[in-house]
């Protein structure tokens, strides 16, 4: 459930962005994002629909991880080996486990590793597809639809820079998945026999911030990535797509994400997220709605976009009784110009009752003492 919530924030975040375009890059399509936020600090038809090959198999890696023990033995279907492209080379009927099947399936790309995912944990191609776009549903994801767990060219196999960027960032918040995707290399045993595999992503051998995350290629798609590094606090998600040639995928992304990094640094806002409520009761059995919140937030902004952040609320003058926990009360929000970077709706936490005739004559007679006692 707080995965979920986690999601659909970090959704309304990037709507709310502004898009930033600092540098020309050759790729048609690209995007950087905060790692911890989402928010979007470099844009380049982030929201174009395209193909996108392999970056489909991190998808695959999230399904597997929610559905599947690292641990748990995997046979491999006849049909997994069957597939064209990269391989990993695993054999019919030998048995994997699920962890060195995420490898052979994140570093090499190998789709017959994915398609033995596929057919374990779906059954079917066809089934597998479903699980992949519920995912995706859960996710908010609604410009992207899978129709294979590989990434191999279909007309209804497609997705977008961003929502590719925010799929990631899910991703990476499972440990497993954030660690085979940083792997260089690594001796996997692939059932009968152990292979040594590299990881596609040169940039973890070039980019010394590089952290992951991986490559693709299809005709259609032409060459894709997606492309995580860390520099101090700030951890970026960079997404290339439609690159012409290798190289330009490896150089956009990097020069994309080091102007991210020198513009940008990771702020903790969370001294802008005390709230104090008191809100006058009417006819209630208490004078006063009182309560409190805090919460705590990191964001990627500039010097200059830190100085400018201002809170504005909008909460009831009053409220009447009787009222009941759930009630709309105001709207809290911190933001940059037009931008928001955090809103949290507030509503009543309890019951809170009418006075009742009773109620009313005690207050009258208090009200009398008072007077007797001033006179």
């Amino acid at each position: 459930m707080l995965k979920k919530i986690f999601i659909i924030y970090t959704i309304l975040l990037t709507i709310f962005s502004k898009n930033i375009l600092a540098i020309e890059i050759s790729s048609p399509s690209a995007v950087v994002i905060c790692s911890d936020s989402g928010r979007v600090l470099f844009d380049k038809n982030s929201t174009e629909k395209r193909k996108m090959a392999s970056l489909t198999k991190i998808m695959t890696a999230l399904l597997l991880v929610e559905n599947c023990k690292m641990n748990e033995n995997i046979t491999i279907d006849k049909r997994a080996t069957q597939i064209g492209g990269s391989k990993a080379g695993i054999k019919a009927n030998d048995i994997v486990t699920a962890e060195n099947l995420l490898y052979g399936m994140l570093l090499p790309s190998g789709n017959d590793c994915a398609l033995a995912i596929a057919y374990h944990i779906g059954g079917s191609i066809e089934n597998f597809a479903k699980m992949m776009n519920n995912k995706a549903n859960e996710l908010r994801l609604d410009d992207t639809h899978f129709a294979n767990p590989h990434g191999l060219d279909n007309d209804e196999h497609y997705t977008t820079a961003l929502s590719l960027a925010l799929l990631t960032k899910y991703a990476l918040s499972y440990s497993k998945i954030k660690e085979v995707v940083s792997t260089n290399e690594k001796d996997v045993v692939l059932g009968s026999f152990t292979k040594h595999l590299t990881n596609t992503n040169s940039l973890l051998r070039t980019y010394e911030k590089a952290n992951g995350v991986k490559t693709g290629f299809t005709n259609g798609a032409n060459r894709c990535l997606i492309a995580s590094a860390k520099e101090n606090e700030l951890e970026l998600i960079a997404v290339v797509l439609g690159s012409e040639t290798s190289s330009i995928r490896f150089k956009d992304a990097k020069d994309i994400l080091e102007d991210t990094f020198n513009k940008y640094k990771l702020y903790d806002i969370s001294n802008f997220l005390n709230v104090y409520i008191n809100i006058p009761i009417v006819k209630g059995n208490i004078k006063n709605y009182i309560s409190s919140f805090s919460d705590n937030k990191k964001e990627a902004l500039t010097d200059e976009e830190y100085k400018n952040i201002y809170v504005s609320q909008n909460f009831v003058d009053k409220l009447e009784a009787p009222i009941k926990a759930g009630t709309y009360i105001g709207t809290y929000k911190v933001s940059i110009g037009d931008e928001i970077l955090y809103s949290k709706d507030f509503f009543t936490e309890y019951d809170i009752a009418k006075n009742s005739a009773k109620d009313y004559f005690i207050l009258f007679i208090k009200n009398m003492f008072n007077k007797l006692e001033k006179i």
